[in-house]
């Protein structure tokens, strides 16, 4: 994109983990309402657990292809106003992310084509006149994103950074080791279901498919479960792998609650393997 027009935005999105008890979110939306007063506020969450930066980012990279080219305002800081640089991203789809350099944008940037140009936010005069080092949002970040959607110049914002410098959150590998698949739980949503980073064709590439029975092993736990299409596909209460709504693997109990069933959170290893009887097939 060209540095002298710069692309008006009509979408601002805003992911957070500001919860919704209290009035930072809607102060936040008010700051940016103030000064780019013809945008669309999307909210993409705001129960992001306290200060999670790794499930801010999966949460974001989960929601982004589903929302339009805009300008996403992403705001979980464990560092408050501390360390943590600001940056503005504009990615090689044309859509910008407003937040903290702590690896919270990076998942996302990666699901719109990469960072195209990326700048550090340093310039007082676009933020609001007295900055409180505890409340960035409000007082630096949304004021930056709605520069960026009233069409301000990118680089008013402060000096380029290399791409190579942006903190990112490191992609979790999948192993596939013959008949089993070493993973690890990637998410746990509002209903206990238990994404894993792994997709389908990781399982099949060890050979199991839907249909198949397999072996879990968890939590110091091992158990036989069915790999089926969706968690509908058995008995209330049952646990089950099958797809979550973005086409990663879970672990889901229909009508319950699978991470406290099996006593897993994000970051725990998974291994899922054939069953002996199924490894001759």
């Amino acid at each position: 994109m060209s540095e002298s027009k710069q692309r008006r935005y009509d979408w601002v999105t805003f992911t957070s983990d500001y919860g919704l008890d209290d009035v930072f979110v809607g102060v936040c939306k008010g700051v940016v309402a103030q000064l780019a007063p013809h945008v669309r506020i999307l909210d993409v969450c705001h129960l992001i657990a306290a200060q999670d930066v790794e499930q801010g980012a999966n949460s974001l990279a989960a929601a982004i292809p589903y929302l339009p080219v805009a300008v996403h305002l992403a705001l979980v800081d464990p560092m408050h106003g501390s360390s943590a640089r600001g940056i503005a991203v504009e990615t090689t789809d044309s859509s910008m992310l407003v937040g903290p350099d702590n690896g919270l944008l990076s998942l996302a940037w990666n699901e719109r084509g990469g960072v195209a140009r990326a700048c550090e936010i340093t310039n007082p005069k676009l933020w609001r006149e007295t900055v409180h080092k505890t409340f960035r949002g409000r007082d630096v970040f949304a004021p930056v994103a709605a520069h960026l959607a009233n069409g301000g110049d990118f680089f008013d914002i402060g000096p380029a950074i290399p791409a190579d410098s942006l903190t990112r959150i490191p992609v979790r590998s999948v192993v596939v080791d013959d008949d089993h698949v070493h993973a690890e739980v990637s998410l746990v949503d509002h209903f206990g279901n238990v994404s894993l980073n792994l997709a389908r064709s990781d399982l099949e590439a060890a050979g199991i498919s839907f249909g198949d029975t397999v072996e879990l092993r968890c939590n110091g736990r091992t158990l036989a479960v069915p790999f089926t299409a969706t968690y509908g596909d058995v008995p209330r209460g049952r646990l089950t792998l099958c797809e979550d709504s973005f086409r990663a693997v879970m672990l889901a109990v229909n009508a319950g609650h699978a991470s406290q069933e099996l006593r897993i959170t994000r970051g725990e290893p998974v291994v899922i393997a054939r069953l002996p009887q199924q490894a001759s097939r």
